[in-house]
Protein backbone atom coordinates (compact mmCIF):
# COMPACT_ATOMS: atom_id res chain seq x y z
CA UNK A 1 0.00 0.00 0.00
CA UNK A 2 1.47 3.42 -0.71
CA UNK A 3 2.13 5.81 1.74
CA UNK A 4 0.00 8.64 1.83
CA UNK A 5 0.72 12.03 0.65
CA UNK A 6 2.31 14.52 2.03
CA UNK A 7 2.87 18.58 1.95
CA UNK A 8 6.71 17.70 1.85
CA UNK A 9 8.32 16.02 -0.77
CA UNK A 10 11.64 13.64 -0.36
CA UNK A 11 13.83 12.00 -2.74
CA UNK A 12 15.71 8.60 -1.74
CA UNK A 13 19.53 7.65 -2.68
CA UNK A 14 20.48 4.41 -3.26
CA UNK A 15 22.36 3.90 -0.47
CA UNK A 16 22.35 2.51 3.08
CA UNK A 17 23.66 6.07 4.60
CA UNK A 18 23.79 9.28 3.62
CA UNK A 19 27.47 10.16 3.65
CA UNK A 20 28.27 13.92 5.36
CA UNK A 21 29.66 14.75 1.99
CA UNK A 22 26.40 13.60 0.27
CA UNK A 23 24.64 15.83 3.04
CA UNK A 24 26.69 18.73 2.25
CA UNK A 25 26.39 18.71 -1.55
CA UNK A 26 22.45 17.93 -1.83
CA UNK A 27 22.11 20.87 1.12
CA UNK A 28 24.01 23.21 -0.87
CA UNK A 29 22.13 22.67 -4.09
CA UNK A 30 19.08 23.32 -2.28
CA UNK A 31 20.23 26.55 -1.02
CA UNK A 32 20.68 27.21 -4.47
CA UNK A 33 17.48 26.46 -5.85
CA UNK A 34 15.84 27.90 -2.52
CA UNK A 35 17.75 31.21 -3.78
CA UNK A 36 16.17 30.82 -7.40
CA UNK A 37 13.34 30.03 -6.67
CA UNK A 38 12.17 32.89 -4.00
CA UNK A 39 13.71 35.52 -6.10
CA UNK A 40 16.75 36.41 -4.59
CA UNK A 41 18.42 36.24 -7.62
CA UNK A 42 17.91 36.48 -11.22
CA UNK A 43 19.50 33.90 -12.44
CA UNK A 44 20.29 30.28 -10.32
CA UNK A 45 23.65 30.43 -8.55
CA UNK A 46 25.51 27.78 -10.66
CA UNK A 47 24.81 29.67 -13.64
CA UNK A 48 25.69 33.23 -12.45
CA UNK A 49 29.01 31.78 -11.84
CA UNK A 50 29.39 30.67 -15.39
CA UNK A 51 28.12 33.83 -16.80
CA UNK A 52 31.33 36.70 -17.98
CA UNK A 53 32.09 39.50 -15.50
CA UNK A 54 31.39 42.47 -17.64
CA UNK A 55 31.07 45.79 -15.64
CA UNK A 56 32.36 44.49 -12.51
CA UNK A 57 32.28 48.45 -10.97
CA UNK A 58 28.83 48.59 -11.09
CA UNK A 59 26.47 47.56 -7.93
CA UNK A 60 24.96 44.74 -9.46
CA UNK A 61 28.18 43.75 -10.17
CA UNK A 62 29.50 43.93 -6.73
CA UNK A 63 26.18 42.43 -5.16
CA UNK A 64 26.83 39.43 -7.57
CA UNK A 65 30.51 39.01 -6.43
CA UNK A 66 29.75 39.19 -3.15
CA UNK A 67 26.63 36.59 -2.95
CA UNK A 68 28.85 34.23 -5.22
CA UNK A 69 31.80 34.78 -2.47
CA UNK A 70 29.56 34.32 0.32
CA UNK A 71 28.05 31.18 -1.21
CA UNK A 72 31.31 29.85 -2.29
CA UNK A 73 32.42 30.04 1.61
CA UNK A 74 28.97 28.39 2.68
CA UNK A 75 29.75 25.39 0.27
CA UNK A 76 33.12 24.73 2.00
CA UNK A 77 31.81 25.19 5.54
CA UNK A 78 29.03 22.53 5.60
CA UNK A 79 31.64 19.76 3.41
CA UNK A 80 33.24 20.30 6.91
CA UNK A 81 30.16 20.86 9.33
CA UNK A 82 28.28 17.76 8.42
CA UNK A 83 31.48 15.95 8.78
CA UNK A 84 31.69 17.78 12.64
CA UNK A 85 28.01 16.68 12.95
CA UNK A 86 28.60 13.05 12.15
CA UNK A 87 31.26 12.96 14.71
CA UNK A 88 28.97 14.34 17.32
CA UNK A 89 26.28 11.64 16.58
CA UNK A 90 28.66 8.77 16.25
CA UNK A 91 29.73 9.59 20.45
CA UNK A 92 25.82 10.62 21.43
CA UNK A 93 25.14 9.12 24.73
CA UNK A 94 21.09 9.25 24.60
CA UNK A 95 20.38 5.89 22.40
CA UNK A 96 20.06 2.33 22.62
CA UNK A 97 23.39 0.42 21.83
CA UNK A 98 25.95 1.67 19.12
CA UNK A 99 24.65 4.55 17.25
CA UNK A 100 25.15 4.05 13.65
CA UNK A 101 23.33 7.03 11.98
CA UNK A 102 21.53 10.10 12.80
CA UNK A 103 18.80 12.43 11.65
CA UNK A 104 19.95 16.16 10.75
CA UNK A 105 17.81 19.21 10.29
CA UNK A 106 18.60 22.34 8.79
CA UNK A 107 16.73 25.70 8.04
CA UNK A 108 16.65 28.07 4.99
CA UNK A 109 15.75 30.84 6.85
CA UNK A 110 15.09 34.37 4.44
CA UNK A 111 14.54 37.59 6.54
CA UNK A 112 16.22 40.13 7.96
CA UNK A 113 17.05 38.02 11.11
CA UNK A 114 16.46 34.73 11.96
CA UNK A 115 14.54 35.10 14.08
CA UNK A 116 11.75 37.55 12.26
CA UNK A 117 12.03 35.11 9.21
CA UNK A 118 9.23 36.07 6.34
CA UNK A 119 9.96 32.48 5.02
CA UNK A 120 11.56 29.22 6.26
CA UNK A 121 12.34 25.92 4.16
CA UNK A 122 13.41 22.92 6.59
CA UNK A 123 15.62 19.82 4.92
CA UNK A 124 15.76 17.02 7.09
CA UNK A 125 17.94 14.45 6.19
CA UNK A 126 16.86 10.90 7.06
CA UNK A 127 19.95 8.63 8.49
CA UNK A 128 22.99 10.39 8.42
CA UNK A 129 25.93 8.62 9.19
CA UNK A 130 27.68 9.07 12.53
CA UNK A 131 31.17 8.33 11.44
CA UNK A 132 34.49 9.33 13.79
CA UNK A 133 36.36 12.01 11.54
CA UNK A 134 39.66 10.35 10.13
CA UNK A 135 38.30 6.56 11.42
CA UNK A 136 39.01 4.30 8.55
CA UNK A 137 36.97 1.41 6.85
CA UNK A 138 39.31 -1.59 6.47
CA UNK A 139 39.74 -4.03 8.88
CA UNK A 140 42.31 -3.67 10.87
CA UNK A 141 45.68 -6.46 11.91
CA UNK A 142 47.27 -5.77 8.22
CA UNK A 143 50.26 -5.16 10.34
CA UNK A 144 50.35 -8.46 11.83
CA UNK A 145 49.92 -10.14 8.71
CA UNK A 146 52.86 -8.39 7.31
CA UNK A 147 54.71 -8.94 10.68
CA UNK A 148 53.37 -13.42 9.95
CA UNK A 149 54.29 -12.87 5.99
CA UNK A 150 58.32 -10.95 7.28
CA UNK A 151 59.03 -14.53 9.57
CA UNK A 152 57.71 -16.97 6.92
CA UNK A 153 59.76 -15.00 4.34
CA UNK A 154 62.95 -15.50 6.49
CA UNK A 155 61.85 -18.68 7.84
CA UNK A 156 61.94 -19.80 4.29
CA UNK A 157 65.14 -18.69 3.34
CA UNK A 158 66.97 -20.33 6.84
CA UNK A 159 65.45 -23.65 5.23
CA UNK A 160 67.11 -22.91 2.10
CA UNK A 161 70.04 -21.73 3.40
CA UNK A 162 70.28 -25.22 5.04
CA UNK A 163 69.10 -27.38 2.05
CA UNK A 164 72.08 -25.86 -0.14
CA UNK A 165 74.57 -26.62 2.72
CA UNK A 166 73.59 -30.47 3.23
CA UNK A 167 73.98 -30.60 -0.24
CA UNK A 168 77.18 -29.68 -0.73
CA UNK A 169 78.36 -32.09 2.41
CA UNK A 170 76.50 -34.93 0.75
CA UNK A 171 77.67 -33.94 -2.18
CA UNK A 172 81.74 -33.69 -0.97
CA UNK A 173 81.66 -36.31 1.29
CA UNK A 174 80.12 -38.89 -2.06
CA UNK A 175 82.47 -37.66 -4.55
CA UNK A 176 85.47 -38.46 -1.46
CA UNK A 177 83.88 -41.96 -1.27
CA UNK A 178 83.76 -42.25 -5.02
CA UNK A 179 87.34 -41.74 -5.44
CA UNK A 180 88.47 -44.50 -2.56
CA UNK A 181 86.35 -46.71 -4.58
CA UNK A 182 87.68 -46.05 -7.65
CA UNK A 183 91.48 -46.48 -6.59
CA UNK A 184 90.59 -49.39 -5.10
CA UNK A 185 88.66 -50.85 -8.28
CA UNK A 186 91.77 -50.09 -9.90
CA UNK A 187 94.02 -51.90 -7.86
CA UNK A 188 92.07 -55.18 -8.02
CA UNK A 189 90.35 -54.41 -11.61
CA UNK A 190 91.84 -52.56 -14.46
CA UNK A 191 88.34 -52.58 -16.77
CA UNK A 192 85.96 -51.85 -13.87
CA UNK A 193 84.19 -48.40 -14.39
CA UNK A 194 84.03 -45.89 -11.51
CA UNK A 195 80.91 -45.68 -9.80
CA UNK A 196 79.12 -42.26 -10.40
CA UNK A 197 77.97 -39.85 -7.34
CA UNK A 198 74.18 -39.83 -7.01
CA UNK A 199 73.01 -36.21 -6.38
CA UNK A 200 71.62 -35.36 -3.32
CA UNK A 201 67.90 -35.35 -2.90
CA UNK A 202 66.27 -31.83 -2.44
CA UNK A 203 64.74 -30.59 0.21
CA UNK A 204 61.64 -28.08 0.08
CA UNK A 205 60.35 -26.32 2.51
CA UNK A 206 56.63 -26.98 3.66
CA UNK A 207 54.24 -24.14 3.01
CA UNK A 208 53.52 -22.96 6.51
CA UNK A 209 49.72 -23.53 7.49
CA UNK A 210 49.09 -19.45 8.51
CA UNK A 211 45.14 -18.33 8.56
CA UNK A 212 44.18 -16.42 5.71
CA UNK A 213 44.45 -12.35 5.72
CA UNK A 214 40.71 -10.90 6.63
CA UNK A 215 39.44 -9.39 3.69
CA UNK A 216 39.16 -5.65 3.58
CA UNK A 217 35.99 -2.84 2.86
CA UNK A 218 36.43 -1.65 -0.54
CA UNK A 219 35.64 1.95 -0.54
CA UNK A 220 33.81 3.48 -3.34
CA UNK A 221 36.41 5.35 -5.83
CA UNK A 222 36.76 8.76 -6.34
CA UNK A 223 35.03 8.57 -9.78
CA UNK A 224 32.06 6.63 -8.30
CA UNK A 225 31.51 8.73 -5.23
CA UNK A 226 31.48 11.74 -8.04
CA UNK A 227 28.94 10.15 -9.87
CA UNK A 228 26.70 9.19 -6.76
CA UNK A 229 26.69 12.70 -6.09
CA UNK A 230 25.84 13.79 -9.58
CA UNK A 231 23.23 11.24 -9.61
CA UNK A 232 21.59 12.55 -6.03
CA UNK A 233 21.75 16.30 -7.69
CA UNK A 234 19.84 15.51 -10.56
CA UNK A 235 17.50 13.47 -8.53
CA UNK A 236 16.53 16.46 -6.42
CA UNK A 237 16.40 19.12 -9.09
CA UNK A 238 14.02 16.88 -10.49
CA UNK A 239 11.27 16.08 -7.59
CA UNK A 240 11.90 20.01 -7.09
CA UNK A 241 11.22 20.74 -10.24
CA UNK A 242 7.90 18.37 -10.45
CA UNK A 243 6.73 19.47 -7.20
CA UNK A 244 6.77 23.39 -8.48
CA UNK A 245 4.80 21.75 -11.74
CA UNK A 246 2.01 19.62 -10.09
CA UNK A 247 0.95 22.28 -7.96
CA UNK A 248 0.31 20.09 -5.34
CA UNK A 249 1.15 22.27 -1.96
CA UNK A 250 4.50 21.04 -2.73
CA UNK A 251 6.32 23.97 -4.71
CA UNK A 252 8.48 26.33 -3.23
CA UNK A 253 8.31 28.96 -6.04
CA UNK A 254 6.91 32.62 -4.60
CA UNK A 255 7.67 35.74 -5.54
CA UNK A 256 9.64 37.73 -2.37
CA UNK A 257 11.76 40.83 -2.52
CA UNK A 258 14.84 40.44 -2.11
CA UNK A 259 16.57 39.93 1.41
CA UNK A 260 19.21 38.21 3.38
CA UNK A 261 19.14 34.07 3.76
CA UNK A 262 20.65 33.05 6.75
CA UNK A 263 21.13 28.84 7.67
CA UNK A 264 19.76 27.08 10.56
CA UNK A 265 21.33 23.71 11.72
CA UNK A 266 19.93 21.42 14.65
CA UNK A 267 22.79 20.00 16.75
CA UNK A 268 24.12 18.74 20.15
CA UNK A 269 25.43 21.25 22.61
CA UNK A 270 29.17 19.47 21.76
CA UNK A 271 29.49 20.14 18.21
CA UNK A 272 32.30 22.16 17.55
CA UNK A 273 32.89 24.30 14.02
CA UNK A 274 34.15 27.67 14.05
CA UNK A 275 31.51 28.97 11.62
CA UNK A 276 28.54 28.15 13.74
CA UNK A 277 27.47 29.71 16.57
CA UNK A 278 24.85 28.58 19.27
CA UNK A 279 21.60 30.23 19.53
CA UNK A 280 19.61 28.85 22.73
CA UNK A 281 16.93 31.64 21.87
CA UNK A 282 16.31 30.43 18.76
CA UNK A 283 15.09 27.05 20.42
CA UNK A 284 11.19 27.80 20.72
CA UNK A 285 10.37 28.94 17.43
CA UNK A 286 12.67 26.67 15.38
CA UNK A 287 11.39 23.83 17.71
CA UNK A 288 7.76 24.58 16.79
CA UNK A 289 8.72 25.02 13.20
CA UNK A 290 10.50 21.67 13.26
CA UNK A 291 7.42 19.81 14.79
CA UNK A 292 4.74 20.87 11.99
CA UNK A 293 7.49 19.76 9.34
CA UNK A 294 7.58 16.45 10.83
CA UNK A 295 3.58 16.44 10.97
CA UNK A 296 3.09 18.00 7.64
CA UNK A 297 5.81 15.15 6.23
CA UNK A 298 3.86 12.01 8.00
CA UNK A 299 7.02 11.29 10.50
CA UNK A 300 4.33 12.33 13.22
CA UNK A 301 0.72 12.32 14.11
CA UNK A 302 -1.21 15.42 13.75
CA UNK A 303 -1.84 16.50 17.37
CA UNK A 304 -5.29 17.97 17.57
CA UNK A 305 -6.42 20.96 20.06
CA UNK A 306 -2.49 22.46 19.10
CA UNK A 307 -3.23 25.97 17.19
CA UNK A 308 -0.81 26.84 14.23
CA UNK A 309 0.80 29.97 14.12
CA UNK A 310 -0.98 31.94 10.79
CA UNK A 311 0.86 32.13 8.04
CA UNK A 312 3.30 29.53 8.96
CA UNK A 313 2.99 27.61 6.17
CA UNK A 314 6.09 25.03 6.25
CA UNK A 315 8.25 24.38 3.65
CA UNK A 316 10.98 21.72 3.09
CA UNK A 317 12.49 18.45 1.90
CA UNK A 318 13.51 15.09 3.08
CA UNK A 319 16.71 13.44 1.98
CA UNK A 320 16.54 9.49 2.86
CA UNK A 321 18.51 6.67 2.49
CA UNK A 322 17.19 3.27 2.17
CA UNK A 323 17.51 2.95 5.97
CA UNK A 324 14.62 4.63 7.58
CA UNK A 325 15.69 6.12 10.99
CA UNK A 326 12.79 7.48 13.17
CA UNK A 327 13.28 10.05 15.83
CA UNK A 328 11.15 8.48 18.31
CA UNK A 329 13.02 5.32 18.69
CA UNK A 330 16.55 6.40 18.91
CA UNK A 331 15.76 8.85 21.46
CA UNK A 332 15.57 7.00 25.25
CA UNK A 333 13.98 10.25 27.15
CA UNK A 334 14.79 13.65 27.67
CA UNK A 335 15.91 13.40 31.09
CA UNK A 336 18.33 10.68 30.66
CA UNK A 337 20.73 12.25 27.74
CA UNK A 338 23.54 14.30 28.76
CA UNK A 339 23.27 18.06 28.81
CA UNK A 340 26.15 18.08 25.93
CA UNK A 341 24.05 15.64 23.83
CA UNK A 342 20.82 17.88 23.86
CA UNK A 343 19.90 19.12 20.83
CA UNK A 344 19.79 22.62 19.76
CA UNK A 345 19.94 25.09 17.23
CA UNK A 346 23.07 27.05 15.74
CA UNK A 347 23.53 29.94 12.89
CA UNK A 348 25.80 29.77 10.41
CA UNK A 349 28.09 33.09 10.62
CA UNK A 350 27.11 34.59 7.49
CA UNK A 351 24.82 35.41 5.24
CA UNK A 352 23.81 35.75 1.92
CA UNK A 353 22.15 39.13 0.67
CA UNK A 354 19.61 38.29 -2.41
CA UNK A 355 19.54 41.31 -5.11
CA UNK A 356 17.19 41.88 -8.35
CA UNK A 357 19.18 44.15 -10.19
CA UNK A 358 21.38 42.65 -12.85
Amino acid sequence: MPPPPTKIPSITIDADLVTDSMAARLCISLIGHVLFLKSQVPFPVIQMARMPGGDTTSRAAKKRHELLNSFDTLASHLNTTFTALSTAFSHHCGTKGARSSGCAYLAVVLGPTPGSAKCRVMVGVDALEAKVWGERDDCSGSGDDDEKSDSEDDSDSDNGSDGEADSDESGNSDSSDSSGDEEAASETESDESPRAASPPPSRTPSPSSSPPPQPHILSPTYAQELEALRTAERLLSRTLASACGENDGQGMASEMAPTQTHIVLRAPRKFMHPAWVPRQALSGAFDALLDQFLEESGERPTRDGIKKKKGGKVEGVWIRSRQRLTEDSETISSHEIPEEDEMIWWTWDGKLVGFADW
